[in-house]
């Protein structure tokens, strides 16, 4: 009774909190086995699985809402941070010089695929955020960048710590968050001054809860 009563409310919830509840749990079950020695391998060789299902997941909103001009900016935002990350390892004149390790799965020339595409769902979860605090497109260019960089600073220490990049001398340089800013702010200057929006909060909600995940990770695991 207990269970069907459960599954009844679940039912009822609207599909993006939904969304949101299996994306969170999913997440603290990945945390804890994050935090086992034994299992941490096996969440290493599904990180860039993980991924890519629940950015579709995140993403999966604005396909039902038809919404066109935000799928181009998706396509147009992930080709061109592909693109930069691609520049940025082969050169180092990007974010400063680091190189991909194995973990983040199938590479282009040096760079995993699901890159360009978390990017997307960062960016975009940072300019629905600022819809909800200013109209002016500069001003939301400049809090989705504020809020890329934040999620940045969160992510580093993990992803040295667990393989997902190295940094050449170890130190991470300023030059990576001024990239960060200055390549989330244009995308997001994008998004508003071309009057694009979507219906759905869950790429934001999304973004929060790996911003959680990998505050979890700094303090349980690297």
């Amino acid at each position: 009774m207990a269970m069907s009563s459960i599954v009844a409310k679940l039912k009822g919830l609207p599909r993006d909190q939904l969304f949101l509840l299996i994306i969170a749990d999913f997440y603290v079950v990945g945390l804890i086995l994050h935090a086992v020695p034994a299992t941490l391998p096996y969440m290493l060789l599904l990180t860039p699985l993980v991924l890519l299902v629940f950015g579709v997941l995140a993403l999966f909103p604005l396909a039902r809402e038809g919404r066109k001009g935000v799928w181009l900016w998706v396509l147009i935002t992930y080709v061109v941070t592909l693109s930069l990350e691609i520049i940025g390892v082969q050169t180092g004149k990007v974010f400063g010089a680091y190189q991909y390790g194995e973990v983040l799965g199938l590479q282009l020339v040096g760079v995993p695929l699901v890159i360009g595409f978390n990017w997307v769902i960062v960016v975009l979860g940072a300019a629905r955020l600022s819809e909800r605090l200013t109209s002016s497109p500069l001003l939301s260019a400049l809090i989705v960048g504020a809020v890329c960089v934040v999620y940045d600073y969160a992510l580093e220490p993990v992803a040295i710590g667990l393989g997902y990049w190295r940094w050449e001398g170890g130190h991470i340089p300023l030059q990576n968050y001024a990239a960060w800013f200055l390549i989330a702010a244009v995308a997001g200057w994008v998004y508003r001054k071309f009057r694009l929006t979507a219906e759905t909060r869950l790429p934001e909600w999304y973004v929060g809860v790996q911003f959680i995940f990998f505050i979890g990770l700094q303090l349980l695991v690297v």
